[in-house]
This record gives C-alpha cells, structure tokens and sequence, in this order.
C-alpha cells in the first residue's frame, strides 16, 4: 500500500470545498435575487449553479483514488442538503425580522422545507453530481483508450 502525498490543500480537501461551495454559492445567491423564486421549487436555479460550481472544483482537484460517481453523488447530495438548511435560516431570518425571533419558529421552518422541498433538493444534488462524475469519467477514459489491433 503507498501512501499518497499531495501536496496541495485544495486537492487535499477537495470535496469539503466542493461541498463548502455549492451550499454557500447557492445561498448567496438566494440573498442576492431574493425575488426570484425559482421554476420548479424553491430556489431551483441557485442550486443548479451552486452545485455546478462546487462539482468543478471538486472534480479539478480530484484525486486518481477517488470514483467518480460516488464523488459526484457525495458532493451533491451533501451540498444540496446543507443548501436547504442554509435557505430555510435565512429564510427564517428574513421573516423574523417581520415577525420576532423566536426558535420555535426556526424548528417549523427547518421541518417545512425539508417536508416540502428536502426531496426535491436532494434529487436535484443527486442528478447534478451523478451528470458531473459520469462526464469527467467519460472525459478521462477517452485519453486512456488505446486502439484495438
């Protein structure tokens, strides 16, 4: 077994950071257009874009150990879920600025999302980040084929 050295923090981490980027792309998105809404659910569009930024990132400092799909389905999924707690708090916030804080309110809002779009979001990180493996896997095995004799 040999050891793998890498020697830079971006590829060593690259899935925290994919992760890290497609939740928070797509709620700073949400806080910059906040009249948009999206066409399927709730913020649809900022996920897309969030999660193609951090499967790219992801992807360009990926290590030869890691699987391509199962990356892709790992970063998806794991981002698309922490978009949606990131959007229902601020959403919690934007309304508790009407209304009064009061964290009981937080719990009713974090269960309302995930009850209405918790399926949505996680499909949508699942499809996103199995598109982006099977691509680069595509990508990747082109320049390794060789000519059959």
């Amino acid at each position: 077994m040999v050891a793998e050295t890498y020697s830079g923090f971006a590829q060593r981490y690259n899935m925290l950071i994919g992760v890290l980027l497609c939740a928070f792309s797509t709620s700073i998105l949400f806080l910059i257009m906040p009249f948009f809404y999206g066409f399927i659910f709730l913020a649809d569009i900022f996920l897309v874009v969030g999660g193609v930024i951090g499967l790219y990132f992801t992807f360009r400092f990926r290590k030869e150990s890691q699987s391509h799909i199962k990356t892709g389905l790992i970063v998806g999924l794991t981002g698309s879920v922490l978009s949606l707690i990131l959007i229902s708090f601020f959403v919690w916030i934007l309304v508790s600025l009407e209304f009064g804080f009061d964290f009981i309110l937080l719990l009713l809002y974090i269960l309302n999302f995930f009850w209405f779009y918790g399926i949505l979001y996680v499909l949508a990180g699942i499809i996103i980040g199995y598109l982006f493996g099977n691509y680069y896997k595509k990508r990747e095995n082109v320049g390794k084929e060789s000519p059959l004799f």
